[in-house]
């Protein structure tokens, strides 16, 4: 079960875990947020078949945000190489971030990679990209 969102409209710092279904009903709250969570279950899709189990996400779309404007969604490199993904979520360049985006709805990348190439690893940086403060992420189990 995730945790209620606090008064910032962010959840409590930290991953908080959870299963496929309780995060459709968390987060699938409205038209606009199911047309992105079926846009991202195409990626996870993707993710699943290539040996992913365990993804982070975080962005907008983890939050009480009526009108998010798309997700990051992490996963970790090391038990799967990279090599076994479909391409298109296997670059992270800016064209291929803009590609995820329109096809799938948000961002695609691997946990331990660098944000923005120098940054902390984007596990990092998305627990503490929110203007108010850190933010709680969700750890996403695909069993």
């Amino acid at each position: 079960m995730l945790p209620a969102f606090q008064e910032n409209g962010l959840l409590p710092p930290g991953v908080h875990h959870c299963d496929i279904g309780a995060f459709e009903a968390t987060f699938a709250f409205n038209a606009h947020r199911r047309r992105i969570l079926d846009q991202m279950q195409q990626g996870l899709g993707i993710l699943y078949d290539a040996g992913y189990r365990l993804l982070v996400v975080g962005g907008e779309l983890i939050s009480s945000d009526e009108l998010p404007k798309d997700f990051k969604l992490l996963f970790d490199c090391d038990p799967v190489p990279i090599e076994s993904l479909d391409a298109r979520l296997s670059n992270f360049d800016k064209n291929s971030r803009l590609l995820t985006k329109k096809v799938w709805g948000g961002h695609f990348f691997p946990a331990s990679f660098r944000a923005k190439g120098t940054g902390p690893t984007w596990l990092r940086y998305l627990a503490n990209d929110a203007p108010v403060g850190p933010r709680g992420l969700v750890g996403l189990s695909l069993d």
